[in-house]
């Protein structure tokens, strides 16, 4: 059967299966497919436009869940890539990258699918990146034709946009650009053709960096940083116009001076998340949030309007500071200007950065509690994880989850966006891929645990609390305080027996039986060999990690011989416990509840300090502990209070969150004989 009989064929099929037919989405990709293949032999752009028409329909057709969607995504992305090919339509190919991201999303690795999908979307990637303008400039100058020039700054054009945002405002006429009209633009201008002249001239390597700074420097874009309001025009709203022949409204007077602002600083483009994101569009919706960091980070210049701020007033208390999204805002852009109600610079500063002018940073300082250091030099990624958790735990956002996903960039994450989740499930997932690259800083939290994990906190908001400040001594200071731990020592372990004995003559004297509520704990039972590390072993430790619905946590092990209530004032409520654990200082805790359940169990108690493996650093020797490493261990700690399970000695439970538990090691002596646990903990 030749190619014309088979079109004929499907495209008979598909008339039999009208819409609302069951199999219509089969018989729409089997046309498609046979249209496809005809266009591989006959390259007739008409077959492959049908093929693409008939697969999106048929896509439609298969929902999220659907069995066979992920094959549907995988056939159109190949034939947009195609299409781009013939037709160099950049849309295409960010469609077909887009495709085949979601068709990757929903095969499991190890599918055969899984791999061919994950090669086609590498080559696609390799695409919007300029492999072929690495190869074209491999070639000698005096062999580049003018077209060869023209072909090779327009794919630099390409691969300049591919790392900056889908659409951009031109500051120059206030229309909306999509990067096909972007290139147009640049292809057209003079800038351009002075480029194609100037690059007959340079040799290959020359050329190649004569364009990319032309390139560059023509797409510099600024972005807006901002609180939203009424009425913020959206893309459906001034696509096909210029935002400055639209009817006057406070927010669109606000995108007006933006776009000015933008052009007097000698940007040709602008970004606003007001309207440069088709919203309707989960997918771009998602790629949006995961790529901002990077978008402000690119930015030439970001202005900041803060439309709670007059004249010379301080800006310390304005709401900006309190939103969520513009903490990444602050932290991003490396030239940040910041602007009043009425679009004047703050404090009528000349500086070029804010972020540089001193008045600036110190009043920065005050209105975020975020240190100078941090604005000015601050990078994507894990470090100061629990930080940057402070940071963002003062802000809010209009949709829960998204105070959440508004750290993804920050922390260097790639992370689903799935809106309707709770704030709480975002938070987890959040700090699971935080604890997997062993920063345990980020258990260190106040408040109440999540439902699902108790380990980890319900809210972003239990992270405000600022850590208990921690002394580093020196190593004249480190013998007097041990001195004076070892003296408080005595002196709590006295007053718990004068207690005793007080309440034990008051009943004689009274003639009652009465004994102090004190708590022994059970005895844990012996761990697995693998389990338990030796001091001089630490370095063998494994990382945290997650299996099933355990976490496994690494800890220095206290543990708990004694819980005695010392006072209670249920009104408050306020519960004041002494506490005794091996190897530790006797201290106090203040809770606002009973510990019922140990009281009730008499169940296993730890004391423990999550062990932190960065303390060995990338050169740490096996059997050899560092007298800094000592020293850092010999320091109080934030410890978390775990209790075992009266059915499993090997489970445990964080309880007591509510309570910042400070603890400290008796002596150094304790800590050479001190072993770090395996916890499993729910």
């Amino acid at each position: 059967m030749d190619s014309a009989d088979d079109v004929s064929q499907k495209r008979g099929e598909l008339d039999r299966c009208p819409p609302g037919y069951d199999g219509r989405d089969v018989a729409l990709c089997r046309l498609a497919a046979t249209l496809h293949c005809r266009f591989e032999s006959d390259r007739e752009i008409d077959d492959l436009n049908m093929a693409i028409t008939l697969y999106r329909a048929a896509l439609e057709l298969r929902p999220v869940k659907h069995a066979d969607r992920a094959s549907s995504l995988h056939d159109i992305a190949q034939c947009l890539a195609y299409r781009f090919r013939q037709t160099s339509t950049v849309s295409d190919l960010d469609d077909a990258v887009t495709a085949e991201r979601e068709a990757l999303q929903l095969l499991e690795p190890g599918n055969p699918d899984f791999n061919a999908s994950r090669r086609c979307l590498i080559d696609y990637v390799r695409m919007t990146t300029g492999n072929i303008a690495a190869e074209m400039a491999s070639s000698d100058a005096s062999d580049v034709t003018e077209v060869d020039i023209k072909q090779l700054i327009r794919i630099v054009a390409l691969e300049t946009l591919g790392a900056m945002p889908t659409r951009l405002l031109d500051t120059r006429t206030g229309n909306l650009c999509n990067r096909d009209a972007q290139i147009s633009d640049f292809m057209g201008s003079k800038r351009c053709i002075r480029l194609e002249s100037l690059c007959k001239s340079y040799d290959r390597d020359q050329q190649m960096k004569f364009i990319r700074t032309e390139v560059l420097e023509h797409f510099q874009y600024t972005t807006l940083s901002h609180r939203w309001g009424e009425g913020e025009p959206s893309l459906r709203d001034i696509e096909g116009r210029s935002v400055y022949n639209m009817p006057l409204t406070r927010a669109l007077r606000k995108l007006q001076y933006f776009c000015t602002v933008a052009l007097e600083r000698d940007c040709l483009w602008a970004w606003s998340d007001t309207c440069c994101i088709d919203k309707h569009s989960g997918n771009e919706v998602q790629e949006t949030i995961l790529s901002m960091f990077a978008w402000y980070r690119q930015s030439a210049l970001t202005v900041v309007y803060l439309c709670d701020v007059v004249d010379t007033d301080s800006f310390v208390n304005s709401e900006w500071f309190n939103r969520g999204w513009t903490l990444q805002e602050l932290l991003a852009p490396r030239t940040i200007l910041f602007y009043t109600r009425d679009w004047s610079l703050y404090k009528n500063l000349a500086s070029s950065n804010h972020k540089m002018d001193a008045v600036v940073l110190e009043e920065l300082e005050t209105a975020t509690g975020i240190e100078s250091r941090f604005p000015t030099n601050s990078s994507p990624g894990m470090d100061n994880a629990r930080l940057r958790l402070q940071w963002a735990s003062m802000r809010r956002t209009t949709r829960p989850e998204d105070i959440v996903y508004s750290l993804f960039g920050i922390f260097d994450l790639r992370l689903p966006i799935l809106y309707g989740e709770s704030a709480e499930n975002a938070l987890g997932r959040l700090l699971v891929e935080i604890v997997s690259v062993s920063d345990v800083s980020v258990l260190d939290w106040i408040g109440e645990p999540s439902q699902f994990r108790s380990y980890f906190p319900s809210h972003i908001t239990w992270y405000r609390r600022l850590p208990s400040p921690l002394p580093r001594l020196n190593a004249e200071e480190r013998p007097l305080a041990t001195s004076v731990l070892r003296n408080l020592s005595d002196s709590l372990s006295l007053l718990l027996h004068l207690q005793f004995l007080c309440h034990s003559l008051a009943a004689l004297l009274l003639g009652i039986t009465y004994c102090v509520p004190a708590i022994l704990p059970r005895t844990p039972v012996s761990s697995a060999p693998s389990d338990v590390f030796e001091f001089y072993s630490l370095i063998s430790v494994p990382l945290p990690r997650f299996f099933s619905r355990h976490f496994i946590l690494p800890c220095v092990a206290y543990h708990v011989t004694m819980v005695e209530l010392q006072g209670a004032d249920p009104s408050a409520p306020s519960y004041t416990y002494n506490v005794r654990a091996s190897g530790l200082v006797p201290l106090r805790i203040t809770l606002p509840a009973k510990l019922a359940d140990v009281t009730k169990s008499r169940g296993v108690l730890y004391l423990v300090r999550p062990w932190p493996s960065r303390l060995h650093g990338p050169s740490a020797k096996p059997d050899v502990v560092t007298e800094e490493q000592l020293s850092r261990l010999e320091e109080p700690f934030n410890a978390l209070l775990l209790s075992g399970s009266t059915h499993n000695d090997n489970e445990h439970k964080r309880i007591a969150s509510s309570t910042l538990i400070t603890a400290q090691p008796t002596d150094r002596a304790s800590i050479l004989k001190s072993k770090v646990r395996i916890f499993r903990v729910v």
